[in-house]
């Protein structure tokens, strides 16, 4: 019973995914607005508090004091944390640490997003497949969790935000994944904000 509801789960979880897939690449159109980044990371840490205490794991933010509104997606956004927290749980050891963290680039123009973790971190040759559909870390660390899609999502959804999710990490030490949004200007967006189209 346990095995069958571990995939049901696992299924769940994949057809989801691929629906997400399926939005963000369709021709829908979304709103974007002005989002106070600590609103969804705030969301993302009640949601995997719990989960990261079970773990022994700390789970923390640091964000920058006054921090500017950003241009954004607020749901999307939230997609986008929740998938990398997850994955950074998914991969520390007890005792070890992720961290949020948002502050304004030294060009003072956008507000840079990092997540990173104390966990197994990702082998230069996986680095480059990392946001593939499909492609799993879980694979190289004999796991079974997760779909393959959750980083493929996040890249899909930093596409709708005309921005890049990258990432540094070491074998051992860890991963951080970082991505940078603009700055939203009301001058700028006002009464028109843009549109993202698929």
């Amino acid at each position: 019973m346990a095995t069958a509801n571990n995939e049901t789960d696992r299924l769940t979880r994949l057809v989801n995914d691929v629906l997400d897939l399926s939005r963000l690449e369709s021709r829908r159109r979304y709103e974007f607005s002005a989002v106070e980044v600590h609103q969804p990371i705030d969301q993302v840490l009640r949601t995997y508090q719990l989960n990261a205490k079970d773990k022994q794991i700390t789970l923390d933010i640091d964000l920058e004091n006054e921090l500017p509104a950003s241009l954004g997606i607020y749901d999307l956004l939230l997609q986008v944390f929740g998938n990398l927290v997850g994955n950074a749980l998914k991969f520390t050891l007890a005792g070890g640490q992720v961290m949020i963290r948002a502050y304004r680039t030294p060009m003072q123009d956008m507000v840079r997003i990092e997540v990173g973790d104390t966990g197994i971190g990702i082998d230069a040759e996986d680095q480059a497949a990392i946001f593939d559909r499909f492609f799993r870390v879980e694979n190289r660390v004999h796991t079974l969790e997760g779909t393959g899609l959750g980083l493929s999502i996040v890249k899909n959804i930093m596409d709708k935000h005309n921005s890049q999710i990258n990432l540094v990490g070491e074998v051992g030490v860890g991963t951080t994944f970082w991505f940078d949004l603009p700055i939203y200007d009301r001058a700028d967006y006002g009464a028109d904000e843009p549109s993202a189209k698929g």
